[in-house]
């Protein structure tokens, strides 16, 4: 029952009026998020492995900072009009203030949800190896760009025009069914965030501690989940239009500014080692360079498509002087040799080469005749011989007649 001669004029919370509650929940979370939001500012350019992060990331995060404070500042101001109190110690004109501020609340938390979502999905991206997961960020990032035009067109024109903040005394479309359904949608995509984000990270090539250490620290993001939940819980109070809706809308906007101030802390923390050191070793990561073109791989096709084989490719040809391959062969620990004889593409493991020794073992002696083989066939013998006899036969005959005639005239 609500008594105007029971408000003690002292008394900061009372049964009348509770909109302390609000104030001192989200100024502490403002004072938080102000503090941590600087030192995210100031390491992002003193440390040395905050540097990589892109200024795209930090004009998201101090866009959503603005945000977040501004509601904090508006709600203070609605408390200021009533926000809080029981009907009975409010009159039109208080009504309609809270009704306004309420509703320059609720787009500062809408924008500042959604910068928060889209300063986690860039940060996914960055992590993103392949097309498929670039795919799958881009696809989450859309979803969430049409979920901010979606409920920013919703509250803009959610009661009649020229008034589109009197939710309580003026005639507009089914708030709660609206707040509910994107509510829902809410939680749908932070759960598609969080699912995304511990796929990646147990995907990285680091220690199991580093990533169980970034698990626990994106778990965080479960709160955003429960506030969620809670707003969805308390909805039909926040717009219902019977009984004190400025009165019971505390624990609506407690949630609400608790989500909004808890989303942009989460997205700060993204700058804490387990997360830096993911992104900085990918963005250090060697890039491979492709110097070969695409071809038809001939009857040897996928789906139609040119089929490249790794081991098609003829390795890399290192061009050097003749010195310095000299020098490689004789000192292969050399650390002028590893630096400069290797290109881009060729990774070699730190494995220590042993030296040579500087003395020269002794020659074995020599073998014996007996144990050395018989390589006489394969010596060439060189012959000389002499040509035949040969007895002309005119010659013959002219001798024959010359003795025949010799003999007849000695007879």
């Amino acid at each position: 029952m609500c008594n105007q001669q029971a408000q003690q004029e002292n008394a900061l919370i009372s049964a009348q009026n509770h909109g302390t509650i609000l104030v001192m929940v989200a100024w502490f979370l403002a004072c938080l998020l102000a503090i941590c939001t600087i030192a995210r500012v100031i390491a992002r350019y003193r440390s040395e492995h905050l540097r990589h992060l892109t200024s795209t990331d930090d004009i998201i995060i101090i866009a959503a900072s603005i945000f977040a404070l501004g509601s904090t500042v508006i709600i203070s101001t609605a408390l200021d009009s009533g926000l809080g109190k029981k009907n009975c110690l409010l009159d039109d004109g208080d009504l309609e203030q809270i009704q306004l501020k309420l509703f320059v609340t609720t787009i500062c938390f809408v924008l500042t949800i959604s910068l928060a979502k889209s300063s986690v999905l860039l940060f996914l991206y960055h992590l993103a190896d392949n097309t498929f997961r670039r795919a799958s960020v881009l696809a989450v990032s859309v979803l969430v760009l049409v979920w901010t035009i979606a409920v920013l067109g919703g509250t803009v024109f959610q009661c009649e025009l020229p008034t589109p903040w009197m939710v309580w005394t003026g005639k507009c479309i089914p708030l709660v069914p609206f707040w509910m359904i994107a509510t829902i949608f809410d939680v749908v995509l932070e759960t598609a965030i969080i699912a995304l984000c511990t796929h990646r990270v147990w995907t990285l090539r680091e220690s199991c501690r580093q990533k169980t250490l970034a698990t626990l620290l994106l778990s965080m993001r479960f709160i955003l989940v429960a506030a969620s939940v809670i707003r969805l819980v308390y909805l039909q109070q926040a717009y219902g239009r019977n009984g004190d809706p400025a009165f019971n809308s505390i624990p609506y906007a407690v949630a609400t500014q608790s989500q909004t101030t808890l989303a942009v802390l989460i997205v700060c923390s993204l700058c804490l080692k387990p997360y830096a050191r993911f992104e900085a070793s990918r963005s250090q990561a060697p890039k491979h360079k492709f110097r070969h073109s695409k071809h038809w791989s001939g009857s040897i096709t996928i789906g139609g498509t040119p089929y490249e084989s790794y081991n098609s490719f003829p390795p890399p040809i290192i061009r050097e002087p003749l010195l310095s391959i000299q020098a490689s062969m004789s000192q292969p620990n050399s650390p002028a040799v590893s630096r400069h004889s290797l290109n881009d593409d060729i990774l070699l493991p730190d494995i220590p080469v042993p030296t040579r020794s500087a003395k020269r073992p002794l020659r074995p002696p020599p073998p014996s005749e007996e144990q050395r083989p018989d390589l006489s066939m394969f010596t060439r013998n060189i012959t000389i011989r002499q040509p035949p006899v040969v007895t002309r036969l005119g010659a013959l005959q002219e001798k024959q007649s010359y003795n025949g005639l010799r003999v007849r005239n000695l007879t």
